[in-house]
């Protein structure tokens, strides 16, 4: 079933967006999006598993399990099913349940507690970056979307997730204040998490996606390396640095005069990375990944 009962209580209701007016001859040229959307969709729908880990992790601390139980969780499963949804309005012949299916299997096995921080802090400022991630990330779809449909569904996310953001980073601050841990080791945690976003989360569901739209083809995970390419390309224009190197900084709690220079030269930083890791074809916009 395409439609899922989420709950009640939440800002907005996925079954609510107008579906109906999404052009899927239009939509069906657009591979880069589809495997945007479908690989967004598979990882937000996982945040059940996410959730049981952190509950145990957490156990005990019945704000948290309360605030994971109660909102986290009901919020995250509404973007995965709000983007299924979208996915079977603009590619009706993706096969989401039965590659969603194959990436479960995969991806459950990287879901384990002991992956989680060594401390609640530090643990907190994990979940601050990917928070972080989700955010910028839907703000570039936003802004990227051709489709008005898409455009208003990434912005509903994204403020979902600017609020998650903000309540991760209270209960960090709460934990910072009772583990003291040092600035380097929540550089480290932070780090850390930024990979594994990129290197596991990432680079499994699109290798699901890619081998449903290419089954007769090995994967390669260069491929991946192309679609992050195609991403850069958009993130060029779209992707909003400065806001998402301050997020990520916070956590840092860096004096506010100087801080505010740090996070204007990591910005920097992270274009001129980003501008000299895209290939110039696709800066110039005159290709697409050959793989996708």
């Amino acid at each position: 079933m395409i439609d899922q009962d989420i709950g009640t209580g939440l800002r907005w209701n996925y079954q609510d967006l107008p579906y109906d007016a999404v052009d899927c001859s239009a939509m069906a040229s657009s591979r880069l999006l589809l495997y945007i959307v479908a690989t967004a969709s598979f990882v937000e729908i996982m945040s059940d598993v996410y959730a049981r880990n952190l509950v145990e992790y957490f156990k005990g601390e019945d704000e948290v399990c309360r605030w994971l139980d109660g909102v986290w969780v009901p919020e995250e499963t509404q973007h995965g099913a709000a983007l299924r949804r979208y996915a079977a309005a603009a590619w009706p012949a993706f096969d989401w349940d039965g590659t969603f299916e194959r990436y479960r299997d995969e991806y459950a096995t990287y879901c384990k507690t002991e992956r989680l921080g060594p401390t609640r802090a530090l643990e907190m400022a994990r979940r601050c970056i990917v928070e972080t991630g989700t955010f910028s990330y839907y703000t570039m779809i936003q802004r990227m979307a051709p489709c008005p449909v898409l455009a208003q569904l990434a912005g509903e996310i994204r403020a979902d997730e600017a609020g998650h953001y903000k309540q991760f980073l209270r209960f960090f601050r709460h934990y910072q204040g009772l583990e003291q841990p040092a600035r380097s080791a929540t550089a480290k945690a932070m780090v850390q998490r930024a990979l594994e976003i990129n290197e596991e989360d990432g680079l499994i569901a699109f290798k699901h996606v890619w081998q449903a739209m290419n089954p007769s083809r090995e994967f390669r995970t260069s491929y991946y390396s192309e679609f992050t390419h195609a991403l850069g390309a958009n993130a060029l224009e779209h992707y909003p640095v400065r806001t998402a190197v301050h997020m990520a900084t916070r956590l840092l709690g860096l004096p506010r005069k100087p801080g505010r220079s740090v996070d204007a030269a990591i910005a920097s930083v992270f274009r001129v990375g980003l501008h000299m890791t895209v290939p110039a074809y696709l800066r110039r916009g005159r290709g697409a990944a050959i793989h996708l």
